[in-house]
């Protein structure tokens, strides 16, 4: 979806579907039953993926 695009181009990598990618090296990580609100909010996505990804690198 959009999020795959917007994370491709960020990270340098093609983003056309037909043929763009990368081969290896990146990593998904999905934090299930979090919900960003507003949702159109980038600051709230961001200032929320960084609590989880701290939570989940301490082990959490």
């Amino acid at each position: 979806g959009e999020a795959s695009y917007a994370a491709a181009e960020r990270l340098g990598i093609p983003p056309d579907p037909a043929r763009g990618g990368a081969a290896s090296g990146v990593t998904y990580i999905v934090f299930k039953n979090s919900r960003v609100s507003p949702l159109e909010s980038r600051d709230a996505a961001v200032a929320l993926g960084g609590k989880l990804a701290e939570e989940f690198a301490a082990g959490g």
